[in-house]
């Protein structure tokens, strides 16, 4: 079951990257007011909502991953010893933030008096999320699942 998960969530990542790229794309089109906010609303949600399944699919690996158990165990080695640091601390916390940030990015695009605001405030919320993203990916793992 862990290396399913393992593999799923590996694999989600890049749905998450794709989709959140063509949702800064479709943001940046809209920023001269013309183009209406509809598409690129649905972009970001279809961001949002890959970027919440790849949290849950993280969040479960953390439940079953034997790295995680084994780090638990010595929580003042595990702090004491980045790469384990990073997968116990940092990377569940940086996506969880990220999902949040575009989560609240989303509403407050949406909410916004104007197509041209709308997606100023996205492509924001957008290029934090990415930037959040970016940071919590641990690019030392494989590119592709089963590598």
């Amino acid at each position: 079951m862990y290396a399913a998960i393992l593999h799923t969530h590996n694999a989600l990542r890049w749905l998450v990257l794709v989709a959140g790229v063509l949702a800064l794309l479709r943001a940046l089109q809209g920023l001269d007011g013309r183009t209406p906010y509809a598409a690129a609303r649905r972009l970001g949600l279809t961001f949002t909502a890959a970027l919440h399944l790849q949290v849950l699919t993280g969040l479960s690996l953390f439940v079953v991953s034997p790295l995680i158990k084994a780090a638990m165990g010595d929580m003042a080695g595990t702090m004491g010893n980045a790469p384990l640091r990073f997968f116990i601390a940092e990377h569940p916390t940086l996506m969880v933030v990220a999902a949040i940030v575009a989560t609240i990015g989303g509403i407050i695009a949406k909410n916004a008096p104007d197509d041209a605001k709308r997606h100023r405030r996205a492509l924001a919320f957008t290029v934090a999320t990415l930037a959040l993203i970016l940071a919590g990916i641990p690019w030392d793992r494989p590119w592709m699942p089963g590598q």
